[in-house]
């Protein structure tokens, strides 16, 4: 019997949430996909923004496995790039082509290459490079959260 192979396990989580994110957002609403929440005048966030963020971050992630470069934030691209796909269609195709990127890099690495170590990209600390593939798990993860929450705010609590 052979044992867990860290890099595939990695590449589906990433892949399996990447799928829960879309289900998620399918599920709503079309008018719901772009409303926020006010409270007290205060917008939120609205379940498309989510789905951006996570395509901008795991396209952040497959260039840093592809170049070896962990780039910094640069909030002027992210707004750039998430701009120019803020439909539903362009942000889940977004989604899905940079989580594949994303786990296919990470899939192409051993194990003793995932245990480098790189500096966080949000965080003044080193992490390896599975740790660092599980921040995009996890932000992914989180975000579908957020887009989970939004639903529960209209009403929506299947």
């Amino acid at each position: 019997m052979s044992g867990i192979q860290l890099p595939v396990l990695l590449a589906q989580r990433l892949r399996e949430a990447a799928r829960q994110m879309r289900a998620a957002f399918e599920k709503m609403p079309a008018e719901r996909q772009t409303w926020s929440p006010e409270v007290e005048g205060n917008r939120g966030r609205d379940a498309l923004d989510q789905v951006l963020e996570c395509a901008y971050v795991n396209a952040m992630g497959a260039r840093a496995f592809q170049t070896g470069h962990i780039p910094e934030w640069d909030s002027t691209d992210y707004r750039a790039q998430t701009d120019a796909r803020r439909s539903p269609d362009a942000a889940l195709q977004w989604l899905q082509e940079s989580t594949d990127a994303l786990a296919a890099a990470v899939e192409s690495r051993s194990e003793e290459q995932l245990a480098t170590k790189v500096r966080h990209p949000f965080a003044p600390q080193d992490v390896t490079l599975a740790e660092l593939t599980d921040l995009f798990y996890w932000n992914t993860v989180y975000h579908i959260g957020q887009i989970n929450y939004i639903q529960t705010l209209y009403g929506d609590r299947s």
